[in-house]
């Protein structure tokens, strides 16, 4: 039905003389207008929406709630058992952030699982436990592919789906604020560096929290104050501070302060609802998926879960000189990564944006032994490599289009172990992200029928 449903919408477009560069810049303008940017670049680069069966959309979502639950395990079993906290890369700080309770039981609130469908297997190579951007995505580019006359079509001849990221990060944020023991409508503060690619999401997603009755605000971490004697609040000026919806990188937010900063003060005297925690850091680095793959801690997790981290999860190891089990041998873990180099990839254990990637296959014997020093002398994982696909894509600019061969990933949105919609990311390198030059498009389930 997918192959089918996919060849007729290029049929659609083949026969749309209207594609033209008018089309085009309009397309462009829609998108600066409705703040679908990475900074001054639009987001959207296909003419055409990710497209789903909903069989495939039951499997990406049954899968993520059983590896959130799973995630979940992992906290869970590192607060009991904090000497293993050093196991997952976790500072000093950040071990002692983790332990305070933030008055809610997740570890993490929001978060998006990084998957590749291949073939008829789901994998996922990462875990974003922060807050992860582009919640606002979906549904503006989905608005803005409707200009073209060849989606029109196809939702004539087919039934289509779509999601509402947005809104079920409203949901999580209310319930976890009533879990923590708010009560009312709190006010709410996007937290922040300013002047970020990322700050037009920041723009939409306080619009939407003001017009569902919310207060809101944008503020960088530099203009919390944490003042007023007994019963101290947090304020941004004159604006008091319920919850923070925190989308700064906690290991960037640690390296400028220290612990006298005013979130830290009140969310360690519990006087504001943090989301995430301070404690998602036990998730997020990539070194869980390590707890995830070894047979040492299998024992955390249900028959349910081993069997989706069978099917899902790649072998990720922290490289460090030490023996590990691979498949059914002991190895020697720096001798087997150059050994098989071409099996692996090299990631920074706590970083993002595509930053510091390398798959084995494409370095030389030097390079790959130059790395596997550097991830020695500072904190990496090797995670065995995915036979990623690509899928043709129509790919627009200002004059033209055509399709294109694009590696392609679903990565969908978790709000307190449930699913809501996925950013769909489009590159073509197998580093599919947009800090490193990607894009977006849209997302649509095909309904039965």
């Amino acid at each position: 039905m997918r192959e089918k449903a996919i060849s007729e919408y290029h049929e659609f477009l083949a026969a749309d003389e209207g594609l033209t560069p008018d089309l085009f810049a309009r397309l462009k303008a829609a998108m600066n207008t409705n703040r679908l940017l990475y900074g001054q670049r639009e987001i959207g680069v296909a003419l055409r929406p990710h497209l789903l069966t909903r069989r495939q959309y039951d499997l990406l979502t049954y899968r993520s709630r059983v590896l959130a639950g799973a995630f979940e395990q992992i906290a869970a079993a590192l607060l009991e058992q904090p000497a293993l906290m050093p196991r997952m890369g976790l500072s000093e700080l950040e071990r002692r952030l983790a332990r305070i309770d933030p008055g809610y039981k997740h570890a993490t609130i929001t978060s998006r699982l990084d998957g590749f469908f291949l073939g008829d297997e789901l994998k996922f190579v990462e875990y974003n436990a922060e807050n992860p951007s582009s919640l606002t995505d979906q549904a503006g580019l989905n608005q803005v592919l409707f200009e073209l006359r060849a989606l029109q079509q196809f939702a004539e001849r087919y039934r289509l789906r779509q999601f509402a990221p947005v809104a079920g990060l409203l949901h999580a944020l209310l319930t976890t604020w009533r879990e923590w023991g708010g009560s009312g409508a709190p006010h709410i503060a996007i937290l922040d560096w300013p002047d970020l690619p990322t700050e037009h999401e920041f723009v939409l997603l306080r619009n939407y929290l003001v017009s569902s009755g919310l207060p809101a605000v944008i503020c960088a971490p530099d203009e919390l104050e944490y003042s007023g004697g007994h019963g101290k609040k947090l304020r941004r000026g004159a604006f008091q501070i319920d919850l923070v919806y925190k989308r700064v990188i906690y290991n960037e937010f640690l390296a400028r302060y220290d612990e006298t900063q005013p979130l830290l003060q009140a969310y360690r005297d519990h006087a504001v609802c943090l989301i995430n925690p301070f404690r998602c850091k036990l998730l997020h680095k990539k070194a869980s998926f390590e707890f995830l793959t070894d047979e040492v801690y299998h024992r955390w997790f249900s028959a349910e879960a081993l069997r989706v981290i069978a099917h899902s999860i790649p072998w990720t190891r922290r490289v460090t000189e030490r023996k590990v089990q691979y498949g059914e041998q002991e190895y020697d873990l720096l001798a087997l990564l150059r050994r098989e180099r071409e099996r692996f990839i090299l990631k920074p254990n706590d970083d993002y944006g595509g930053r510091g990637l390398l798959f084995g296959k494409s370095a030389s014997i030097a390079e790959w032994d130059e790395a596997l020093e550097r991830a020695l002398a500072s904190d990496y994982v090797a995670q065995e490599v995915l036979a990623l696909q690509t899928e043709e894509f129509p790919i627009f600019n200002e004059y033209t289009w055509n399709l294109q061969p694009m590696y392609v990933d679903t990565n969908p949105f978790i709000f307190r172990g449930e699913v809501e919609g996925a950013m769909v990311r489009l590159s073509d390198s197998p580093i599919v992200n947009v800090t490193s030059g990607g894009g977006e498009t849209g997302f649509f389930v095909l309904e039965e029928g």
